[in-house]
């Protein structure tokens, strides 16, 4: 029997660090959250999270991902859940937090699908443990193009964006709560 070989396909570049490679050569270690973002023309997801287990890395493979969105002024919830492993959780965001420089918005034409990059990192050593890609649904998949690109046309105000987030975290329990609030939640695909 041969040995078994994989192959990467020529049209897509290996983008951001690998499994096993630093997350960033500029931190070693990270506070346990997540980050959400749009480049190289995918949404992305970083989990920062200490010490995951074999359970979590696999599931975070494996496991139905689902995602919502959920908006307030200035502020945008980006809210996911893998199945078996994590709860609903949330994350906030506003393009104009991301340098100008680097800030690219969503150009998915109606109808498509967007990618969503998941990449889960040791938040203890800095190292990325897993990675996966999924698509999002045509309607999340707008709604994110939508909120993104609103943010982006107004004039951004620091202030009144931690705000919000302190008001939006303020007024749901949890993400469980915020989800029931949600403008669209849809599984993933992949």
């Amino acid at each position: 029997m041969s040995e078994f070989h994989t192959f990467q396909r020529p049209d897509v570049a290996k983008l951001g660090p690998q499994v096993g490679e630093v997350y960033s050569a500029a931190h070693n270690r990270y506070d346990e959250g997540a980050r959400y973002s749009y480049s190289d023309q995918a949404h992305d997801l970083v989990l920062f999270w200490a010490g995951p287990t074999r359970t979590e890395i696999e599931g975070l493979r494996d496991q139905p991902v689902e995602v919502g969105l959920f908006s307030h002024g200035p502020a945008a919830f980006l809210l996911y859940k893998i199945q078996n492993v994590c709860e609903w959780s949330d994350v906030a965001f506003n393009v104009q937090l991301v340098p100008e420089a680097e800030r690219e918005l969503p150009a998915e034409p109606p109808g498509e699908r967007g990618r969503l990059r998941i990449t889960l990192v040791n938040a203890d050593d800095g190292i990325v443990v897993a990675k996966r890609l999924v698509s999002l649904d045509k309607v999340m998949t707008q709604a994110l193009r939508h909120v993104m690109q609103e943010q982006a046309a107004q004039p951004f105000n620091r202030l009144l964006y931690d705000a919000a987030v302190q008001e939006v975290h303020g007024r749901f329990a949890d993400s469980d709560a915020m989800v029931q609030a949600a403008e669209v939640v849809e599984a993933t695909l992949g």
